[in-house]
């Protein structure tokens, strides 16, 4: 407070007059007189003293330089802003200083009318840039800021004395989920404050807010018109929107793309501009197809340039509550198109695997798996390492399968089992007469046949160096050229290269190319051979007697179990499951046992194969005819039969043989 304060100034209205007391008082340390000050005003002035807030007319919330506003603040700016000049044209004969604020109090617009009834009270208010609390100390919009309703201030009622001589008046300007976006407000002096102005405030209010709300709706209109387009544009069939009388309202760009023509020239043309054939007249009277039925009728249209294109034609009704009823949707299916799809379907280039496909509990393989799931989600080359039968190209199927690109194929290339010639044909594809014997038309390669998708290069190291130069600069180009041919074909491919050898130790050995290697190698994923992750043998046995064996009625004897466990699998998980099927295969029994094992995985763990006979020198040739009969019985889990036959003996021999014997020790 000044050290000349005088309260006593000429204050010819009471109720200024009283503000001007409770102001003194408190500002002396007299305490807050709550008969004249409100619990508002007195809290707003307790924060004010408390915080020592200093009168700051720049404010500190201004866009920095460069800043630009938000689309919000443009539209209070510039809607409210307008009103607000309208007003004050009216109000010709007051003082008035209308202000536009963001919800925090940072001045978005101002305007006075003061040039025809100039009052210099009014002119500091245009020099206020925040009229938040922090800054303008108790103020109408500090106090609309912070009760979120209509407020006015007079006089002394302002923390501060520049306020002192005038009134304010504030209204909240709120969005459709009703959050508070701004404020509105006038200020005048202090002698000709009136409670009809802050009507004037909310009226203005309510009126931003209408604005506002038409302002989102037009918004939302086009955003649906923009999102209806975008839908249409990504249908893959020419889609138009034919009105009652025939001319065309909507298009989207594969007919525009067909017809040869730009996408907005059809709107407002008759439908019969593109129909060849059969009369618009007769398609008017198709029946409409449904989701449940489609007609598919015959027609031709013809583009720009005068030629025909044949189509399926389906025509399909707009709903009863839509605005444009009167409205028909038709869609033109081109011939060409459903070959394609059909040649794409028929030749299965799809992934059968996902990553819950692949069967493991060990570390090394979790790990790869994760590594492989970011190569999915990244869609990057990758290069997959690993023994022969540890599931490779499975890795890559489940890669393909999870990822953004399992809409499109999955094209697998065995490297090594093609000559450099041929491969170069089967990747990059040739034209018609490229040489004797060429397709006629020409043939697609496997990174056209790819696009979208993810092309596997099984065994990669086993390519020829002159065919891994030729990849190496398809693969920097992202496009190739038909073997016969001259313009380049684009393609998106995701690019997975597999190999069962060391890579590195071939590009030491000049096998393999470095460069490849490198352009390749932003992934590299090494599958453990199965016999550095023994766990995960009990899981693929469980598995693979699933798959062979679905009645469940067969189990492997745990001793088998045992041997199966010892082996070291050098045909990883493929050979497991070939041993697990053969033992189904060949049991006679419930219980697989040793026997069913083949001989070569016996002989590498050191169990014997065969039946082996200990010799004692008081034991008999017939002692140990009866000991081996009784072995065998016994390798082929108690059958009989096959005992028999593997002995070329009757069984009633060995029921024989059994008899006379006993239990052996």
């Amino acid at each position: 407070m000044s050290q000349s304060y005088n309260p006593f100034y000429n204050i010819e209205n009471p109720q200024l007059m009283g503000y001007e007391y409770a102001w003194s008082s408190f500002m002396r340390g007299q305490g807050l007189n709550n008969a004249i000050i409100s619990q508002e005003i007195g809290q707003s002035w307790e924060r004010c003293r408390n915080g020592r807030i200093q009168m700051n007319f720049k404010g500190n919330t201004s866009n920095t330089p460069g800043e630009a506003p938000n689309t919000q603040e443009t539209f209070l700016k510039q809607t409210g802003g307008k009103m607000i000049a309208d007003i004050l044209e009216a109000w010709d004969n007051d003082c008035f200083y209308g202000i536009i604020t963001d919800a925090h109090g940072k001045k978005l617009f101002g305007m006075s009318n003061t040039h025809r009834n100039f009052s210099k009270k009014l002119e500091k208010v245009g020099e206020i840039e925040d009229f938040s609390e922090g800054c303008a100390g108790t103020n109408c919009f500090s106090l609309v800021s912070e009760t979120c309703r209509p407020f006015a201030t007079a006089g002394a009622q302002h923390y501060f004395e520049c306020f002192h001589g005038l009134a304010g008046y504030a209204a909240p300007i709120f969005s459709a989920n009703y959050q508070m976006i701004g404020m509105v407000g006038f200020y005048t002096i202090a002698e000709r404050m009136d409670e009809y102005i802050l009507s004037f405030a909310v009226a203005v209010e309510r009126a931003i807010e209408n604005s506002l709300r038409w302002f989102r709706s037009q918004a939302l209109v086009e955003k649906e018109t923009e999102e209806k387009q975008l839908i249409l544009d990504t249908v893959s069939d020419g889609v138009v929107y034919v009105s009652d009388s025939g001319r065309i309202t909507h298009n989207n760009r594969k007919l525009t793309e067909l017809l040869r023509m730009k996408n907005d020239s059809l709107i407002g043309k008759d439908i019969s501009f593109i129909i060849t054939s059969p009369p618009v007249e007769e398609l008017k009277k198709y029946p409409f197809s449904s989701q449940y039925s489609k007609c598919d009728n015959k027609v031709s249209i013809n583009n720009t340039l005068g030629e025909s294109c044949q189509c399926f034609f389906n025509k399909y009704q707009i709903a009863e509550h839509e605005a444009d009823r009167n409205s028909e949707i038709w869609v033109f299916t081109i011939y060409s198109d459903i070959k394609k799809l059909a040649k794409k379907l028929y030749t299965g280039n799809t992934s059968r695997y996902t990553f819950q496909d692949i069967k493991s509990r060990s570390e090394s393989m979790r790990m790869v798996i994760e590594l492989a799931k970011k190569a999915s989600s990244f869609q990057v080359s990758t290069i997959i390492e690993g023994e022969s039968g540890s599931g490779k190209e499975m890795l890559a199927q489940a890669i393909h399968s999870e990822g953004p690109r399992k809409a499109g194929p999955f094209i697998a290339v065995d490297c090594g089992a093609l000559p450099s010639g041929l491969l170069e044909s089967e990747l990059f594809g040739y034209e018609e007469g490229a040489y004797t014997g060429a397709r006629r038309g020409g043939k697609q390669g496997k990174f056209e046949m790819a696009n979208k998708g993810v092309l596997f290069l099984d065994e990669i190291t086993n390519m020829p160096l002159d065919m891994q130069a030729k990849l190496l600069r398809v693969l920097q180009e992202r496009q190739a050229v038909r073997i016969g041919g001259s313009d380049p074909i684009a393609f998106d491919v995701q690019v997975i290269a597999a190999t069962n050898k060391d890579i590195i130790s071939e590009i030491e050995r000049k096998n393999f190319r470095l460069d490849l290697f490198y352009r390749l190698n932003i992934i590299h994923i090494k599958i453990p051979a199965l016999k550095e992750r023994k766990d995960d043998i009990d899981l693929f046995i469980r598995y693979f007697m699933n798959k062979f064996n679905p009645k469940g009625d067969m189990r492997i004897h745990p001793d088998a179990i045992q041997i199966l466990r010892k082996y070291d699998w050098p045909g990883n998980v493929r050979q497991l499951e070939n041993v697990i099927e053969r033992m189904v295969i060949i049991a006679d029994t419930r219980i697989i046992g040793r026997e069913c094992i083949p001989d070569e995985i016996l002989k590498s763990v050191g169990e014997p194969v065969g039946i082996s006979v200990d010799l004692n020198r008081d034991e008999t040739l017939e002692d140990l005819c009866r000991l081996y009969v009784y072995k065998t019985v016994e390798r082929y889990g108690g059958n009989i039969r096959r005992a028999a036959d593997a002995l070329g003996i009757s069984r009633a021999t060995v029921y024989k043989y059994l008899k006379t014997m006993g239990k052996p020790d």
